[in-house]
């Protein structure tokens, strides 16, 4: 079961900031000041409805690094600051086959976990329609420094998803429940059922406008981490 659920809501991220002090906005950017804004624009839909249906063995790339998703946006953050570092980024070389990859590195205890939004949120009804697909799959490996406690555990951290829609988060889903030993520093393949993301607390998940991968992770003391992450995409079994 995964520890302290609370932390794994991006609402509380945005609090935590905003009890900073931090202040900003999301894309698309914030307008210079002084800036005078012209007429709006309706942005054109970005989510199909109904889907079209998908034939067994169908498959929709999402994220892979360098054709798919090159918009995607980050963010990232941790609980225990100053005490804890977090980074994403995509970084050359470091996908499968020496492709782009996602490179998430955290340092610290507590709770650090960060978002992918491969819309770069914008448009803000962007999304990918889910329902026509089984499994969310993506490709991750991980490395951990050598230090005695300080590698990630492979039971304390999730994947959840974020939509567009309502702003409901999925279910956070303990990615060891599905693939045993992907902290060994090799590539894995994980294979999740979408309908996970949709139990207990993703019962109001918006499947037909996912635009937001995320990843959140604790430890009740020190670790010092990397997460590769690849080819995210949408499958039919």
């Amino acid at each position: 079961m995964m520890r302290n659920p609370r932390a794994y809501s991006v609402h509380a991220c945005v609090l935590a900031l905003a009890s900073l002090g931090t202040a900003g906005c999301l894309c698309p950017p914030c307008p210079a000041a002084g800036a005078v804004a012209g007429p709006a624009a309706t942005p054109a839909p970005a989510v199909a409805a109904p889907a079209a249906p998908v034939a067994a063995g169908g498959r929709l790339p999402i994220w892979d690094g360098d054709e798919v998703g090159t918009g995607a946006q980050p963010w990232q953050s941790c609980d225990q600051a100053p005490n804890c570092k977090v980074k994403v980024g995509v970084e050359p070389g470091a996908g499968t086959n020496g492709s782009n990859g996602l490179k998430f590195h955290g340092e610290g205890g507590g709770w650090i976990g960060m978002g992918w939004n491969v819309f770069g949120w914008y448009p803000e009804n962007a999304g990918h329609d889910l329902t026509p697909y089984t499994h969310l799959t993506f490709q991750i490996r991980v490395e951990g420094k050598a230090t005695p406690g300080a590698v990630l555990d492979p039971g304390a951290a999730g994947v959840l998803l974020g939509c567009s829609g309502n702003k409901f988060d999925s279910a956070t889903v303990e990615i060891a429940k599905f693939m045993k030993g992907y902290t060994d520093g090799q590539w894995h393949k994980v294979e999740i059922p979408i309908a996970a993301f949709t139990k207990g607390a993703g019962a109001k998940f918006d499947l037909r406008s996912f635009w937001e991968f995320r990843i959140s992770t604790w430890s009740g003391g020190p670790r010092n981490f990397d997460i590769y992450i690849d080819d995210i995409a949408a499958e039919k079994k």
